[in-house]
Order: C-alpha cells, then structure tokens, then sequence
C-alpha cells in the first residue's frame, strides 16, 4: 500500500547551528553566517547564544529558530531540579530576549537524588519534564515547539544511555530527533512501525560531517534512505536533521549545499513515489 496523497507538506529540514566561528585565533577567524538557509531550512536550532542580526533575518522570512538547552556541556537540568525558580527565569528571560520560537531539549545527563526511605539513587529527570514542559507552554503557549534529541534506541522502547530517560512516558505533542544510522531506512522503521509513534514526529538525525563525530554516512547514501523513505510513508515523513552546519559536506566551504540537497530531495516526494509506483507495475 502507497501512502495518501494528502496536501502538499512540509517536510521538516532541521540543522543545527553550532559553530558560528572558524579559525585559530582572532585574526584568522572566519564568522559562518546561517543566512544562506533561507528558503532551505524549515527550523535553525541554535547551540550557542552569540546570536546576530541574521537570526532575525531568517525568522522573518519564515525559519523557526530555537536554542538548544544541554548537550555535552552538562549541568541545565540538575541545576533546573535544584533552583527551578531562579534557573527556569533565566532561560525565559533569554527565550524572551532572542524572541526564540522554540527550546530543543538535549538533555544528555542525568538528575540522580537519593530515596529518604529506602536510601536508592533515583533519577529525577522525569519529574522535573513533567514540571518544565508544561510552564514553558503555559508561558510562552501552544506554538512554542519543544523537541527533544535521543539517540535512536531511546525511541525503541528502551532508556536513552545518556539521561536515562524512557521517551515513551513522556506525553508530548514535541517532535523527536533521533540519531540513528541513516545508511538504511532500519532504525527509523522499528522506532516506527514497532514501537507506536507517528512518523510525523520522528524527525531522522545524521552527522554532516565524519569531523562532526559518528557515525557519519555520505550525503548520497543518506539521500538514497531518504527517498526510501518518502516511498513509504511520503507526507507523513518527519524529515531530517543535521549535525551540524558547519563543514557540511559535499561541500565544506559552502555548507548549506548539505541543506540545499536534501530539501530538494523531500519537495518531490510525489515525484519519488510515481516513480516508485511505475517501478512496481514495471516488475509485474
């Protein structure tokens, strides 16, 4: 079975924008500016706050903008649990400040409090989602996006490795993005097909670069899995994510080539998926 043809849809093209200099020193440092992925990019997730004018630029002509809280640096949410008041006015001050569209979760740290009664280390991150996500919607409201970035065995019923949180208790209208392997349609699949979740959520992570970690897959192979799957569940395709702008390839130099191609590739999903169909009346 094909999917529906529903309405023409948007396919998200999530990237990451970490790194927004390069170079050894002051006098060789290179600003990378976000700008050329207007028209591109459906959402710019930003990694550090040294944010420009060119955020607002691309915010008015229609890319959703959020920061990232956690990553590697940890520390965000033991330091929320601990002084929710004081830690949580800060970050809103800040989402308020940069008029950011959305906060995305990468929450790669645990929250561990030891049980009074029977003195076990328990974590206590689950406890404080379900606290944080309902004030940011309650204070910024229903279109503030909220997203979160496991791995991808976290979104296959098991515990994510790095915060120990189950992302199936957490009842959510968020999108997921998920790092799998994005060398074969395998992993996004199973988190689909296996373990209940809408493909219009998960939204698939890759690595732009092998300088970036791992692990990383070609552009053309990631485009292969890509079309792979459109042909299966074509407007109900989340989309993808990539880790991270800067030195993306095919082309380092011009890194948003990265962004151009995959977004050229998700536009003509029906066109994938008559071809697909030809393809299948021509073997029988």
């Amino acid at each position: 079975m094909h999917p529906t043809d529903g309405p023409s849809p948007v396919h998200r093209l999530v990237v990451y924008y970490q790194t927004q200099c390069e170079g050894k020193d002051d006098k060789t440092s290179k600003y990378i500016s976000p700008t050329p992925l207007i028209g591109l990019a459906s959402h710019l997730i930003v990694g550090a706050f040294h944010l420009d004018g060119n955020i607002a630029r691309m915010q008015g002509s229609g890319v959703k903008v959020l920061g990232m809280l956690g990553g590697a640096a940890q520390g965000s949410y033991r330091n929320l649990y601990d002084h929710f008041d004081d830690w949580y006015g800060r970050l809103s001050e800040c989402i308020k400040e940069y008029k950011l569209d959305g906060i995305d979760l990468d929450i790669e740290e645990t929250v561990v409090e030891e049980d009074k009664k029977t003195k076990e280390q328990k974590n206590k991150l689950f406890d404080l989602l379900k606290k944080f996500i309902p004030k940011l919607k309650a204070d910024f409201g229903a279109d503030f996006i909220i997203t979160f970035a496991p791995v991808a065995y976290a979104l296959k019923g098991g515990t994510d490795p790095f915060s120990q949180v189950k992302y199936s208790e957490i009842e959510s209208n968020s999108f997921y993005s998920d790092f799998g392997v994005m060398s074969a349609t395998n992993d996004y699949i199973e988190i689909v097909e296996n373990n209940g979740w809408n493909p219009s959520r998960i939204v698939a992570g890759t690595i732009t670069n092998s300088d970036h970690g791992g692990p990383f897959k070609p552009l053309d192979q990631v485009r292969t899995t890509v079309r792979k799957l459109l042909q299966k569940y074509g407007h109900r395709f989340g989309g993808l994510a990539a880790w991270e702008y800067s030195k993306s390839e095919p082309d380092p130099e011009e890194p948003w080539n990265w962004a151009a191609t995959m977004k050229v590739t998700m536009d003509n999903w029906k066109e994938v998926l008559v071809k697909e169909i030809i393809v299948s009346s021509d073997d029988k």
